[in-house]
């Protein structure tokens, strides 16, 4: 699992995007109190 901030996250969307199809799990944390993660969905997630 890869935590990352905000900020961190913007800057290098690519890379995370690319990870993150690869199935490594990506956090990205807003602020001390606020935290996402960062998953792939599939056309039958829609």
């Amino acid at each position: 699992m890869l935590v990352i901030s905000s900020r961190e996250f913007r800057q290098n969307q690519r890379l995370y995007f690319d990870k993150a199809d690869k199935g490594e799990q990506i956090i990205v944390q807003r602020g001390r109190d606020k935290s996402y993660a960062l998953t792939p969905i599939s056309e039958d997630d829609i």
